[in-house]
C-alpha cells in the first residue's frame, strides 16, 4: 500500500511540476520584453540566478548527504569494534 502511495504521489509531483513553473507575472514580462528587444542582459541574468538558487538547494542535500554517510559510517565501525572487544574479553574469560 505505501509503495502504490510512494508511486502515485511521485507521478502527481512530476505531473504538477509544469504547472508550477511558470514564474510570476513580472518577471516573465521583463524577460520577454529583453528578449524581443534584442537584449541578453537581464533575461540572462535572471537565468543565471534560477540555476543558482536551483543548484544550491541540491548542493546543500548532497552535503547533508554526505555527512550523514560519514557519520554513519564512522558509527558502525565503533561499533564493530565494541564486539571485537567484547568477544577477545569473553574469551579471556572463558
Amino acid at each position: 500500500m505505501i509503495k502504490k502511495i510512494i508511486f502515485f504521489s511521485t507521478i502527481l509531483i512530476i505531473l504538477s511540476v509544469e504547472l508550477y513553473s511558470q514564474g510570476c507575472s513580472m518577471c516573465r514580462g521583463i524577460v520577454e520584453s529583453d528578449a524581443n528587444s534584442g537584449g541578453t542582459g537581464i533575461s540572462s541574468s535572471i537565468n543565471s540566478g534560477i540555476v543558482y538558487l536551483f543548484t544550491s538547494t541540491y548542493i546543500l542535500i548532497l552535503v547533508g548527504a554526505g555527512f550523514w554517510y560519514y557519520r554513519s559510517k564512522k558509527h558502525l565501525k565503533e561499533i564493530e569494534n565494541k564486539d571485537k572487544i567484547k568477544k577477545r574479553v569473553a574469551s579471556l574469560i572463558d
